[in-house]
């Protein structure tokens, strides 16, 4: 495997819709970071964890290998509070987390 390869293309397809967005740690508020959001849904993807199976609505995060982002994280997007509920742990090539609505 070209991981170096593979983080190349996975910068690009981030970079066609990137947002840089702040996540908040506990009280603490992280420095923003770029990352790509999708919303789950009729898409065909396929949801990892039962939180986000279960949730209203879902979303794909996408960055960096070495994004600052865990499980019980919370960040801001198109104005609804979404927490982060799994953090895919293979890292090599990007970053893949899911995120639930909690607002």
């Amino acid at each position: 495997m070209d991981w170096a390869q593979i983080a190349k293309d996975m910068r690009a397809v981030r970079a066609e819709n990137e947002v840089e967005l702040q996540i908040r740690r506990g009280a603490e508020e992280l420095a923003a970071q770029a990352m790509r959001i999708e919303y789950a849904g009729a898409r065909g993807f396929r949801l990892q964890s039962d939180a986000a199976r279960s949730a209203q609505q879902a979303v794909f995060i996408l960055g960096e290998p070495d994004m600052d982002i865990a499980v019980e994280d919370r960040l801001t997007y198109t104005d609804i509070l979404f927490k982060v509920v799994f953090v895919q742990p293979n890292r090599l090539a990007c970053t893949i987390a899911e995120a639930v609505a909690v607002e």
